[in-house]
């Protein structure tokens, strides 16, 4: 089932549109947070949102993240609107981050791993290896008690406001060129690994050569062979086409990613507190809408797949879990128990 793209809008003044525009140079940065501060402080506004991600136009998530946006900006009558910015032309992920950071008018897609650089080191323990055992676990730690405090200090000390962290793709399985069905198969491996502690500290314990290659740029990567296996959920090896240059597919649900969308934390307070809680709630309802469609496409996926050649392998996840084991004590600025903290958190139990 795809994620439907809502028609035209009844009650809006402004519609979502998508435009080519190039990166926003970070320079621009100082003059608009200000701005944007300034007026937020003296009362609720219209703002226009920069939506952003570095995932293809036809990617689930994107598709999901318009019907989000188009309802919050229909339930906000205008007041909300919403520029889409997909396949990273506002720039990497990280890029989008440090604009939001410094009061632009952005909201990004992202992975708590990716958030964990900016001060709040605690948030990368969910998305540890095998960290939880299914979407409602990720669902319920996303929204927990335990998650609202990291996002607080998220918002005060880098000036990042997560919206939702619970638009959860499919777990991720390893593609390349041979099939890696232990831990040992990765040895001198070169792999798509982004330069973010949680997967170096995944993959490199078992030999992976980690090789940093920006998403949109990885099809070129995997068929020149400059690298020779990534990892991504189904879903998203279908929407950047992976499988077409690399036939192998090792299925071991290694990371189930919390993924979703944060927003600057000026244009945030910008917002009615109303509009905000409108922003809040599509945006969990999208996340939610995702991860049903993602579970859903996977038998489809891998039929389609198979048809065009490429095999499916199991690993053996004892092994897998065993050789990631060390992750879990790899962080020395966590604090002690975060492990038994989030697992409470993500069974119900805190």
């Amino acid at each position: 089932m795809n994620v439907p793209v809502s028609g035209k809008q009844k009650t809006s003044r402004r519609k979502i549109m998508t435009i080519p525009f190039p990166h926003t140079p970070l320079r621009f940065a100082a003059t608009m947070a200000a701005s944007v501060f300034m007026a937020g402080a003296v009362m609720a506004q219209d703002v226009t949102i920069k939506l952003s991600t570095v995932n293809a136009p036809t990617s689930e998530s994107w598709l999901a993240a318009q019907v989000a946006a188009e309802r919050v900006t229909e339930r906000t009558e205008g007041r909300v609107a919403f520029q889409l910015f997909p396949s990273a032309q506002l720039g990497s992920t990280t890029d989008s981050i440090e604009q939001a950071s410094q009061g632009l008018p952005v909201m990004t897609f992202t992975s708590a791993s990716f958030l964990a650089s900016f001060d709040v080191p605690e948030l990368s323990i969910v998305e540890g290896p095998f960290v939880i055992a299914n979407s409602e676990e990720g669902e319920r730690l996303a929204f927990s008690t335990l998650m609202q405090g990291f996002y607080d200090k998220l918002a005060a000390g880098a000036g990042v406001r997560v919206v939702a962290l619970n638009w959860f793709d499919g777990p991720r399985h390893m593609i390349g060129n041979a099939a890696y069905p232990t831990p040992d198969a990765l040895k001198g491996v070169r792999m798509r690994v982004p330069p973010v502690e949680t997967w170096l500290k995944t993959f490199e314990p078992m030999g992976v050569v980690a090789t940093t290659v920006q998403a949109a740029e990885v099809y070129a990567a995997l068929s020149q062979g400059a690298v020779t296996a990534a990892e991504s959920p189904l879903t998203g090896l279908r929407a950047s086409g992976w499988h077409e240059v690399a036939k192998e597919i090792t299925l071991t649900g290694h990371f189930n990613l919390f993924t979703g969308w944060v927003i600057s934390e000026a244009t945030y307070q910008a917002l009615s507190e109303g509009d905000r809680a409108i922003l809040m709630e599509e945006f969990r309802l999208g996340g939610q809408a995702l991860t049903k469609t993602s579970a859903d496409l996977e038998g489809e996926i891998r039929k389609e797949f198979e048809a065009q050649g490429v095999t499916f392998h199991e690993a053996d996840i004892e092994a897998y879990r065993a050789a990631t084991a060390g992750f879990f004590t790899s962080f020395p600025n966590w604090p002690a128990g975060l492990y038994d903290q989030a697992r409470a958190a993500a069974t119900g139990t805190e």
